[in-house]
């Protein structure tokens, strides 16, 4: 057979092959394989943690080493020492390097300071309320304070002065073996001379008042 012919033979053979007969050579193309099945990651519920309490959430006492008395303040609140002794003859404001100073997680704050005097309770009460007039007369009442009547200070009698600044101001003052006690509470969030909640607060912080010997 010529040559030719023989090729077309051989090529007609191949085509056969590739056409799906029964001894057809399989297909060198990879079939993608599917896709893996997809899997669940089982994930513990959060927990949340509850804190314990702290410092600042429980009640906590500070001694004023300068003034040699000593306090328990409420959950919440901080103090600041008093970096220098009160003159004797003034009205001191809250920020004042003179008074030790307590603050509270709201609008209310306290301080307080202390030294010698030769008055009694009510010449006391009559110079504070001259000193008040004279030092803060640009935002507080030019002439008294609204409300003026004893209070328990520490376990003593002492007096308790009321004014209406702007700002609530409560005084609370006491005379006691030649040393005159002022205790303030201020809050700006009451534009009035009095308020029950402020009047608690501040007559619990006064019962716990410990004098040094």
């Amino acid at each position: 057979m010529p040559r030719f012919r023989h090729g077309l033979v051989t090529f007609a053979t191949l085509l056969a092959a590739c056409s799906g007969s029964p001894n057809a050579v399989p297909s060198l193309v990879a079939t993608p394989a599917p896709p893996p099945a997809a899997t669940t990651v089982a994930t513990a519920a959060p927990t949340l943690e509850v804190p314990g309490p702290t410092a600042a959430e429980t009640p906590s006492t500070f001694t004023s080493l300068l003034y040699e008395y000593s306090i328990t303040l409420p959950a919440g609140w901080h103090a600041g020492s008093a970096m220098l002794r009160w003159d004797g003859a003034s009205a001191p404001g809250h920020d004042d390097p003179s008074v030790d100073k307590f603050a509270g997680p709201g609008t209310v704050s306290a301080f307080a300071n202390v030294g010698p005097t030769s008055d009694d309770l009510d010449a006391f009460v009559r110079d504070t309320i001259k000193w008040t007039v004279r030092d803060h007369g640009d935002t507080c009442p030019a002439t008294a304070p609204e409300v003026t009547e004893p209070i328990d200070f520490g376990g003593e009698k002492g007096h308790f002065l009321a004014w209406n600044c702007g700002i609530l101001i409560n005084q609370a003052l006491l005379v006691r073996d030649g040393v005159a006690y002022t205790m303030v509470m201020r809050d700006p969030g009451v534009p009035a001379a009095t308020d029950a909640a402020d009047r608690a607060l501040l007559q619990q912080l006064l019962d716990s008042v410990v004098f040094g010997s």
